[in-house]
């Protein structure tokens, strides 16, 4: 038996092996995990399935982090995209490839149609993780995007009965139905009510202990009972996840979780996209290779037609069509569930499900590159940029304001003085006692740790004005201030300290204002007052 240490050994060195020249080459880390997948899978027999649920965890962080950013109202202002835009996608691709299969191989048409709706499917993990890393989730075409991801999740379960029709002929369809949209209206329901009360009164009580560790737990347990009860109601754990994410968005604790998630999430993906490259068998690639690459290419390219095609009757610019086609061409992870499915009950030819297998690993290594030059490819088919809608939507962020790290006294009266005056600005404080205070007083501040490079990012630190830090604790200033240059260089940073040794405070646009200093000089200049009052 193969040492679980060597294995791991092994995955790491082959990652880093692959990801070190990527970086430098700007190639995506997703590239490098696949390929690691795809090697470790030919030296190791390995539990498969253990590494799959393993990964699944990364989907489910990565939705939780997506639902952070939106909210009930955000998403009912989505409704065309999500119901409208995403069953046309659905109904149209997925009944493309289902007749264009059915006609190929002399498959049966129900069974075409399921394979037509695995190759509709698209990457939530990629093309989600890449628009948020690239801020293009905000733009038109990220946000048609989101909206037919999130109704493929959907319409994943609709496919699995359908799986489960054909297989056992006794299943009673209407049962079927109804099971799922109670599940689903109480999932939602759940959701509601555990994100309202439930999963801000468990963080709560974790912050008041200021110890990170207890947080995170916290964090980590609300995200997991969320896609666990989706998963008791039928539904994936992702959706699940995705909606605790939404509820949550409203709360002060959001930046904070967003920072504390994201290294966990981007930990799980990678294995997720190793669990990818577990799938592609070498010596099956080798020997249909050419077959492989033109199915690849035809039905990537097909499938983006189809969805410019649907879009370009509702969407007013033609671009934002065109980049979402290219953006959703490639083929989603839940279509590998779907065809071990068929692959399990033998409904299609082992070889035309390995064949397919290995096209969506394709199709993902592919998309990033896709993403990337996703303008440059929209220029070669529409050059007329003129009045564009990009161009006119702007994410409705603060900007030219002032960035106050620390809510205590001398903040609290820092913030009303900027009140006063009219001074755009956000207070951050990672004591939740003080952040709740600030709320009551009316005062723009938020919960969370300063020290984080990404709560700073998310403060919209590259246009803020200045920052004004005033914790006195030394080491945890210096770690802030070295995240705020690494974001932003040239920003105006005021310092108050109390220790006049500050070597490390040596850069041009950093200001120390001497807490001690400036006291005696007011004392001074009031005592001199007095005397001469005198």
């Amino acid at each position: 038996m193969v040492s679980p240490i060597l294995v791991v050994i092994v995955l790491l060195f082959l990652a880093l092996l692959f990801n070190i020249p990527f970086a430098k080459l700007k190639i995506p880390p997703i590239i490098g995990y696949i390929f690691t997948g795809i090697i470790i899978s030919n030296l190791f027999h390995l539990d498969k399935h253990t590494i799959e649920i393993v990964a699944e965890l990364g989907i489910v962080f990565l939705m939780f982090l997506i639902g952070l950013e939106f909210s009930f109202e955000k998403l009912n202002s989505m409704k065309k995209e999500v119901f409208g835009f995403g069953l046309a996608e659905m109904s149209v691709v997925g009944i493309f490839f289902g007749i264009l299969f059915s006609l190929i191989y002399g498959i049966e048409i129900k069974i075409a149609l399921i394979i037509g709706g695995a190759l509709a499917l698209s990457s939530t993990a990629i093309v989600l993780k890449l628009l948020n890393e690239n801020r293009e989730i905000s733009k038109p075409y990220g946000k048609i995007a989101l909206g037919i991801l999130l109704f493929q999740d959907i319409a994943v379960i609709p496919i699995l009965i359908a799986i489960s029709i054909i297989v056992n002929k006794d299943a009673n369809l209407t049962q079927l139905i109804v099971k799922t949209l109670i599940g689903f209206f109480g999932l939602i329901l759940f959701i509601l009510v555990y994100g309202k009360y439930v999963a801000p009164f468990v963080i709560s009580q974790a912050t008041k202990t200021r110890s990170d560790e207890i947080f995170m737990s916290a964090v980590l347990l609300v995200v997991l009972v969320a896609a666990e009860i989706a998963h008791i109601f039928g539904l994936s754990y992702s959706l699940g996840a995705f909606l605790a994410g939404m509820v949550l968005s409203e709360t002060k604790y959001k930046y904070q979780i967003e920072a504390d998630l994201i290294p966990f999430r981007d930990l799980l993906l990678g294995i997720f996209f190793v669990s990818v490259g577990l799938m592609v068998n070498v010596s099956f690639v080798l020997n249909h290779l050419f077959l492989i690459l033109i199915a690849t290419l035809v039905i990537m390219s097909l499938k983006a037609f189809l969805i410019f095609l649907i879009l370009r009757f509702f969407v007013k610019h033609k671009r934002v069509a065109i980049k979402s086609g290219i953006i959703l061409s490639q083929i989603g992870e839940f279509s590998f569930v779907i065809f071990a499915l068929l692959d399990k009950y033998q409904l299609v030819r082992s070889d035309i499900l390995q064949m397919l297998v290995v096209v969506v690993v394709i199709s993902m290594i592919l998309t990033p590159f896709l993403i990337k030059y996703v303008y440059k490819i929209a220029d070669f088919f529409d050059r007329n940029i003129q009045n564009f809608e990009e161009f006119e939507i702007k994410p409705a962020e603060v900007s030219g304001h002032i960035i106050l790290i620390g809510y205590n006294k001398i903040g609290q009266r820092i913030a009303r003085k900027l009140t006063k005056s009219s001074i755009p600005y956000v207070a951050i404080d990672k004591q939740i006692e003080l952040v709740k205070k600030g709320l009551q007083n009316g005062d723009n501040v938020i919960f969370g740790n300063a020290a984080n490079k990404r709560v700073l990012e998310s403060l919209n630190l590259k246009d803020a004005s200045a920052v004004i830090i005033t914790t006195l604790n030394e080491e945890h200033t210096n770690l802030i201030l070295q995240n705020i240059l690494s974001v932003n260089p040239n920003i105006n940073i005021i310092v108050l300290s109390d220790d006049e040794h500050r070597e490390y405070y040596e850069h041009s646009n950093v200001y120390v204002v001497d807490k001690n200093k400036e006291l005696a000089e007011k004392l001074i200049a009031l005592a001199l007052k007095c005397e001469i009052r005198r």
